[in-house]
């Protein structure tokens, strides 16, 4: 028996080559870019309950607390809703050992189960401060798949 070997050169050319149809790749995490870390795995993570977190304007300097986190930013919870969408502010926190200090910038102001949550994106977030949030993920207790 004889085989019919292909080459490479006896593929045809991709050029011309056409799609109909526009590529969007699926995020897993929905239209969010990092997962985050709630106050559960934080609290598991550090042994601690609360987590006070320093948030000034230029008018103010209020005392609230971290709901969660990611690279992106965090979810606050404040005791007024006297904030404004895209407004500027300076936030610093205690992470275990690790200091964050960031801009940020205050992306939503909601109201949930009768307390006020600020989501506010970091802007500007030291890359020191980002690698160490990044490296949380992996110390977190994996569950095994049954």
């Amino acid at each position: 028996m004889e085989k019919n070997e292909v080459k490479w050169d006896d593929i045809p050319s991709l050029e011309g080559l056409g799609v109909d149809w526009e590529f969007k790749p699926e995020n897993p995490l929905g239209k969010r870019a990092y997962v985050r870390l709630t106050q559960k795995e934080l609290n598991e993570l550090f042994l601690q309950k609360h987590f006070p977190v320093k948030l000034v304007t230029e008018k103010r300097k209020v005392r609230a607390f971290l709901v969660d986190i990611s690279q992106g930013g965090v979810s606050l919870h404040v005791n007024d809703a006297n904030w404004k969408v895209s407004e500027l502010v300076k936030l610093g926190f205690f992470l275990g050992n690790e200091k964050v200090i960031s801009r940020g910038s205050i992306r939503n102001v909601r109201k949930e189960k009768g307390r006020v949550l600020l989501g506010v994106e970091f802007v500007g977030l030291p890359e020191k401060n980002y690698d160490y949030i990044a490296g949380l993920y992996s110390s977190l207790k994996v569950v095994p798949i049954t």
